[in-house]
C-alpha cells in the first residue's frame, strides 16, 4: 500500500495564503494593489481582521488537502 504523497503546488498556495492572512491579522492593515501600496488603498481595522482570518482558514485548508 502506498503512503500519502504531498502536492507541492498546494503547499505553496497554502503557505502564501497563510502568510498573507497572518500579516493581515497581526498587522491590522491589508492593501490589494498591483505594485506598491498607495495612500487609502488598503483595508484596516475589523475588515482586515476578517480577511486575515479567511486567508488563514484557506491556507490551512490547502495545507490539509495537499496530503490527500
Amino acid at each position: 500500500m502506498r503512503g500519502k504523497r504531498t502536492d507541492g503546488g498546494l503547499v505553496i498556495v497554502g503557505l502564501v495564503l497563510l502568510g498573507i492572512g497572518l500579516y493581515a491579522f497581526f498587522g491590522g492593515q491589508l492593501a490589494f494593489t498591483p505594485i506598491a501600496p498607495r495612500e487609502g488603498a488598503g483595508f484596516g481595522g475589523p475588515l482586515a481582521t476578517i480577511i486575515g482570518v479567511a486567508f488563514v482558514i484557506g491556507g490551512l485548508y490547502f495545507l490539509r488537502e495537499s496530503r490527500r
